[in-house]
């Protein structure tokens, strides 16, 4: 795949070094950039202390800054002189089509080769010029991961080539072999082969050969080739080869090759020398342009994978036995299980009971050192006793002390709703997260013992919307977006104006649903004073003079009750005088949407989870004050979604009602048009003011 768009799709992000630059990409449109970041599961925060949820961002990108290095020697063979001077003559043509890109990316080419051993090679062979600052940190640095015992990496060649025909080539001493910095919370057995690019500046020509050998495979039929084909930069050729011997199946999927690549996902097959070849390529591709809230890269970029078999049974029997031994409960955690539910009188209490301690007992700390403890996880008794684990270490526990129980469950695999579709129709074991699914009362239900500040039975809102394999059912199955009601934030306002135009409000807030688990997430890291002085923002937010006066955040680490906040604040000078008329402005209901600023897109555009917002306002008038305009009352319709307005006026008070909701969570191209058109009506009904007129004006 190629080298610029590896996307992050992992629980535990790789943190960064001091050299290193650190780019967020967010979910509703744009980039943050940061010198390092720290990820606790749950939110990212950055130097300054702003701390952004988990699902407010779509991927993180570290580039590695070439450190400072002793001038590089440049090569005086004729050669490789000529070889710049053809490259820069192909990167002169790309350009040209393509002004202002930050790099082209002149060849991408990928060649699996598998042999009849059942071990195999990855060659990678990457051009690309620097157009931009910010390619010299993408395309400066040569990576490639390994596994000692299973793998083994070489840099075959490593050249930049300037455009005044100084060469500079591999230099092999520079080479270096490090276990890469990871996060607290993930330990994994690998290395990384580094080489800092000599001389890279704008202007630069790049182009290094690499080889990877998987020469002790843990199962030699387990071969899951992948290639997408877009990049971030323009791309002259995107090409990637799968040899197998002759006579050996090879089952893929081709997606998204469509417009002007159709016809181009079906492959060229020759067969030569005892081997058979898929060859699959495109040329002269236009760069992704990056739209708020796109789908992941999978979901729109031509892309292949292969395996070697075509159902997942080998799958099914693999995981289904390391699962089975991994969840037979000890006779020590059998009877703590029992103790544990001893006092719940219902299925859906002991349940709750299990789900909490596994939620909060079991801390997530994933140390994968092997096949075994990498896929199949480790023996649920064995996670009990040391109190942490990974996401299917969890999930196994979770199914074991609900087997205890007599609660029948299975763990399953998925990649959450932040990363790309899993395509199942070809099998691999590329999953990045794995939860429980279980029936209870006869409902289906799904557990995500990973989100620790989920109320029972809610889960994060990455869980929803994708398909699972349930290895135990042998089946892939879907997670239902739950319903709008079932992810609803209410707030109430109750306003008391005065004849001198300052208020009173009292505020409170609850909440059900994935953002409820959201709140907690955040809340139990702030101290009162930063609690204190995040409601004061809240309230100068409402009105720059406004004076917080008391606040109420709930106990976010009890998961047996709801979570809620309120405040109660003055507001002076409210009222906004406009001739013998006061304008009242609603707290919190104007809307924004930056994510429908384009006119038109080109990708999907994708939310984490449905969800409802429900506002009420209660304002009591001051004597003599009448309302003489009053919004109308509104009720729209889009795609998947609605909002309801409605005001109601009389002589002592107000009353309004708001309810913003949305159903689905993927939004076609072809729906935008729609989406954008009621998004922006909402936005301009909840900027509507009320008029009030005074008794003696």
């Amino acid at each position: 795949m190629n080298a610029t768009l590896r996307l992050l799709a992992v629980l535990a992000l790789l943190a960064p070094s001091p050299a290193s630059a650190v780019v967020l990409k967010l979910r509703a449109g744009g980039d943050q950039d940061a010198a390092s970041v720290t990820f606790d599961g749950k939110s990212v925060r950055l130097p300054d202390g702003k701390t952004l949820p988990r699902d407010e961002v779509e991927e993180i990108r570290f580039a590695q800054a070439a450190p400072e290095k002793a001038p590089a020697a440049a090569s005086a063979d004729p050669a490789a002189a000529a070889r710049g001077r053809e490259l820069f003559a192909r990167a002169k043509a790309l350009e040209a089509r393509f002004p202002g890109a930050d790099g082209l990316l002149l060849l991408d080419d990928g060649d699996y080769e598998l042999r009849p051993d059942g071990t195999w090679t990855f060659h990678y062979h990457f051009v690309g010029k620097v157009l931009k600052e910010g390619m010299k940190f993408s395309w400066g640095n040569v990576s490639e991961d390994f596994e000692d015992g299973r793998s083994r990496v070489k840099i075959l060649k490593a050249t930049v080539y300037e455009p005044d025909g100084r060469v500079f080539p591999l230099d092999p001493s520079k080479i270096q072999v490090s276990r890469p910095q990871a996060d607290s919370l993930f330990f994994q057995d690998s290395r990384t082969m580094t080489y800092p690019l000599p001389q890279v500046e704008v202007g630069s020509i790049v182009e290094y050969e690499t080889e990877s050998e998987t020469y002790n495979p843990f199962r030699k039929d387990f071969f899951f080739p992948r290639w997408g084909f877009l990049s971030g930069t323009p791309v002259r050729v995107s090409r990637v080869r799968i040899g197998v011997p002759a006579g050996t199946a090879l089952y893929y999927s081709a997606r998204h090759f469509s417009g002007p690549w159709k016809g181009k996902g079906r492959p060229v097959v020759t067969t030569a020398d005892g081997r058979t070849t898929y060859r699959w390529e495109l040329r002269d591709l236009a760069p992704i342009v990056g739209e708020p809230r796109m789908v992941q890269y999978e979901d729109y970029s031509p892309f292949v994978k292969a395996a070697l078999f075509d159902k997942w049974d080998r799958i099914y029997d693999w995981l289904g036995e390391m699962y089975r031994k991994r969840t037979n409960p000890s006779p020590e955690l059998a009877e703590f299980t029992r103790q544990l539910v001893k006092g719940c009188g219902t299925d859906d209490e002991r349940v709750a009971a299990i789900y909490r301690y596994v939620q909060k007992r079991v801390r997530y700390i994933a140390v994968k050192m092997g096949v075994a403890s990498g896929w199949g996880g480790y023996d649920a008794n064995l996670t009990w006793k040391r109190g942490f684990g990974c996401c299917i270490d969890k999930a196994l526990l979770l199914t074991t002390m609900l087997k205890v129980i007599g609660i029948r469950s299975t763990p399953v695999l998925l990649d959450p709703n932040m990363e790309a579709d899993h395509d199942f129709s070809v099998p691999d074991i590329g999953f990045a997260h794995a939860i429980t699914r279980l029936t209870l009362d006869g409902k289906e239900m799904f557990l995500d013992s990973v989100g620790e500040d989920y109320r029972f039975p809610e889960i994060p809102s990455m869980d929803y919307g994708v398909k699972v394999l349930d290895v135990f059912d042998r089946s892939v199955v879907p997670v239902p977006v739950p319903p709008p009601s079932g992810n609803i934030s209410r707030y109430e306002y109750d306003l008391t104006l005065s004849t001198d135009g300052s208020a009173g409000l009292r505020y409170a807030a609850t909440y059900d649903g994935t953002r409820e688990g959201d709140l907690r997430a955040y809340y139990k890291t702030l101290k009162d004073s930063d609690l204190k002085r995040q409601f004061q923002d809240w309230v100068n937010g409402i009105s720059p003079a406004g004076i917080l006066t008391d606040y109420r955040v709930g106990d976010a680490t009890d998961l047996t009750k709801p979570f809620g906040m309120g405040f109660d604040c003055r507001l002076p000078d409210y009222l906004i005088r406009a001739g013998d008329l006061d304008i009242l402005k609603l707290p919190g209901l104007e809307q924004s949407f930056p994510e429908v600023a384009l006119d038109k897109r080109r990708y999907a555009m994708e939310y984490a989870v449905s969800f409802e917002k429900s506002y009420r306002y209660r304002i009591a008038l001051p004597p003599g004050f009448q309302a003489v305009s009053i919004p109308k009352p509104a009720r729209l319709n889009g795609p998947g979604e609605s909002f309801t307005l409605s005001c109601r006026a009389s002589a002592s008070d107000l009353t309004c009602d708001a309810d913003l909701r949305r159903a689905d969570r993927v939004y076609a191209p072809s729906q935008y048009a729609a989406h954008k058109a009621f998004l922006d009506k909402v936005a301009r009904l909840t900027k509507d003011r009320i008029f009030l007129k005074g008794g003696g004006a």
